[in-house]
This record gives structure tokens, sequence and C-alpha cells, in this order.
């Protein structure tokens, strides 16, 4: 994996627009965006949240299709995640205007960003997701994929766990937490950090295992091939049980089964800058 340097000579002609219309500042960088756009000749596809507003977004029609360049995801990190997901069959870059106030994953304003794909100055990243699947007994059940983390925790307000993790098939520990989070390298600055897991650069291939709040201090988060295969399964529990995605999708589990996480065959690809400078960005939001 790593970074697929675009070609500067190749204008972008369609983008794909998308936003998070909670987010009190989106309103006003779309008024800044679109026009930006129409002006530079720009076909402009409105993502599905947003094909509602497609008479108040002048030039604007509503589908995203394949013949996009480029999707823009106007919001905080979390438009991005959402969108990751939504169009993780697409091969659709996406590149993030910054709405929130700490993001990893969204790049800069309007301005700036129209000006990067215009000039074709920016690289395309393809970022590792992971998948998981339920299976109750020898039935597999529901799947999902996530860009940042998938987290196996308690509903309830007595949170302890006891749980038993395998990696590759072999017992890794059977233990007591308030949960474990399995993330990609993207999600390393996301709860992993700071339930104290490590950070990794967002291009390598890996999976991370990072125990929330474990009582004991001989399990600590670790860092696992992109090959394994993560098998988590809750044998206690106070209450309920749910493993959530990337923070944004909720999906119940019983006693009685296990979770299966492992490497996406699909990926993310999100445009960044050609001066792109991880470790600038992580002195920056830490």
């Amino acid at each position: 994996m790593g970074a697929i340097r675009s070609n500067p000579t190749r204008r972008v002609t369609h983008v794909g627009l998308a936003a998070n219309l909670e987010n009190e500042v989106t309103r006003s960088l779309l008024d800044r965006l679109v026009p930006l756009l129409s002006e530079r000749r720009v076909k402009i596809s409105l993502d599905e949240d947003l094909a509602p507003d497609a008479t108040l977004l002048a030039g604007c029609t509503p589908g995203i299709d394949d013949s996009c360049d480029v999707l823009i995801a106007v919001g905080g990190d979390g438009t991005i995640l959402k969108l990751a997901r939504r169009y993780a069959d697409r091969d659709l870059p996406i590149v993030g205007v910054k709405g929130g106030r700490l993001g990893f994953l969204t790049e800069a304003t309007p301005e700036a960003v129209v000006e990067m794909l215009l000039s074709g100055s920016f690289e395309v990243q393809d970022r590792m997701r992971i998948t998981g699947r339920v299976h109750s007994g020898r039935t597999p059940g529901t799947s999902f994929s996530a860009l940042n983390d998938i987290v196996i925790h308690s509903t309830g307000y007595s949170r302890m766990l006891t749980l038993r993790v395998e990696v590759g098939g072999k017992l890794l520990r059977e233990l007591s937490a308030d949960g474990v989070i399995v993330a990609t390298p993207t999600g390393s600055t996301a709860y992993s950090l700071s339930a104290g897991g490590p950070v990794l650069e967002p291009t390598l291939d890996a999976i991370m295992l990072t125990p929330l709040n474990p009582h004991t201090m001989s399990i600590r988060p670790m860092v696992l091939d992109a090959t394994e295969v993560v098998s988590v399964q809750v044998l206690a529990a106070p209450s309920g049980l749910m493993i959530t995605v990337d923070g944004q999708q909720g999906i119940d589990m019983g006693l009685s089964e296990h979770v299966e996480i492992r490497r996406d065959e699909r990926v993310t690809r999100l445009v960044v800058p050609d001066t792109y400078d991880f470790f600038s960005r992580l002195r920056e939001k830490l």
C-alpha cells in the first residue's frame, strides 16, 4: 500500500459532493465550494443526503456515478468515515473539506481543496480497511466494514466483560476488560489512541488490538500482521453487548456468538496534498 501520485496534467472535471448537514458550518462551506467548482466548469453530482437540496445548489445534479473523478466530503472525520462505508464498493477517491475542529482525515478550506484538485498537486493514498462478521455457532451472520475500528463492548452501566481473544485460531488471552478495539493504522489516531494504543503511519498494513481498561497489566496493545484473523468471544457480561463500527454503526451481539475480524479486500482511497506530512499533522493535532 502507499501513495499513488496523480498526473498533474490530468484535470478533475467531475466531482461528487457530500456533506454533513448537521454540522453548523457545513452550509457556509457549501456556499463557498459550489461556486468555486462551477466557475471552473467542474460538473457537480450530489450524494443521496444532499440530493433533496439540488434546487438550492445551483448547477448540481443528484446522483453520484462512476464518471466522478473524486468525492468531496464537507464536514469532519465522521463524514469521511460514513462515506467510506457507503462507497466501499466504488473505486472513488475521497477528499475532505474541514468542517470540524479535530481531524486527521479532512484536508483544508474549500479554496485550497479546489486548487489542489484542479492543479493535480495531490496524491491518492490507499488506506486499509477491516471487515468483521458475527458468528453464532457455525452460522455466519451480520457482516460490516470499517476504516477506523471495530469495538466490542458492553451497553450497560457495569461494563466489565470476560473476553476470549484468539489470533489466527490460537488463543491469545482470556481477560477481563471493558471491551476490545480492533483498529486499522488509520484508526490508530482515533479511539485506540485514547485507550493507550500506539500511533501507526496510516498507510501501513497492520491490525491493532487494544484492550479497553483491562483489569490486568499483563495484556497490552498489540500490532498484528494484516493477514491475521482476530476472533473475539464474550464469555461473561453483566448486561447487553454491542459491536460499534467506526463509532457510527451499532450491531447487537449475544454471549453465544463471536466476531471474526480480518483485513477487508477493499480499500478506502483518500486524496491528500502532494506535500502531505503525517508527522506534521500529528504534531498539530496532538
